[in-house]
């Protein structure tokens, strides 16, 4: 009787001991060949990204560098150190390109701004204003755009636009002349607030812009001044 508890005891602790344990699984792929592939995929991505950034003008050899110590690397067995190192050459030229697409945005953003002024400034001097400040704004500008310094350049093209827009207004302006304050409540956002002007009190603005050769202070206009209502 004590022996057959004493074997099923040790059945018990047997199975115990097994299914606790559990029984040993094998990887399907080797770590060695995982760490291959990635590796391998790594240099693969980083030469994708290289040549893109060789394809807008970016400066690739630093990374070619980076790359070929990856594929070294990985020659001699190395897949850790050859996919980190594939992958700072991808960081890398990936971060060149995208300096450079930036660059070519801001260039063609300020040859579009340069474009805009000269369209302006030839509708004021064929109205027959004085184009002289708003072409020496645009001079400018080309000068800052030759010296591939594209910010100043979209800045003074702005400021040449403002200029010849300015002068086209005033070209194509009404006119209107100021009452006073007592009989005709004449201020500029009342002026601006009158059908015939633009029905828009808030557009006062336009009329103190279009006519601060003469005003000073907005809020003080006098009776007998002559003021352009610009209309585009």
């Amino acid at each position: 009787m004590k022996m057959r508890e004493s074997f099923k005891l040790l059945v018990f602790t047997g199975l115990a001991v097994l299914v606790l344990s559990g029984c040993p699984r094998k990887s399907p792929v080797p770590d060695a060949d995982v760490s291959l592939l990635e590796a391998e995929r790594a240099i693969a991505m980083a030469q994708s990204e290289i040549d893109e950034a060789r394809d807008v003008g970016a400066d690739v050899e630093e990374p070619e560098e980076m790359l070929d110590e990856a594929r070294e690397m990985l020659d001699d067995e190395d897949y850790y150190g050859a996919k980190n190192k594939a992958d700072e050459a991808g960081a890398l030229a990936r971060s060149r390109k995208e300096r450079i697409l930036a660059e070519l945005r801001r260039k063609e953003d300020a040859a579009a701004a340069i474009e805009s002024a000269e369209e302006l400034i030839r509708e004021a001097e064929e109205l027959g204003g004085d184009v002289s400040e708003p072409e020496e704004k645009l001079e400018e500008a080309k000068e800052y755009f030759d010296a591939e310094d594209y910010e100043l350049s979209v800045n003074r093209a702005d400021e040449a636009a403002s200029l010849a827009r300015r002068i086209i207004d005033r070209l194509r302006a009404d006119t209107y002349i100021v009452g006073t304050w007592e009989e005709d409540r004449d201020c500029l956002w009342n002026i601006a607030a009158q059908r015939r002007i633009y029905n828009d009190p808030w557009k006062w603005k336009r009329i103190y812009r279009a006519n601060d050769d003469k005003i000073t202070d907005p809020d003080l206009i006098y009776p007998g001044q002559e003021l352009v209502i610009p209309r585009n």
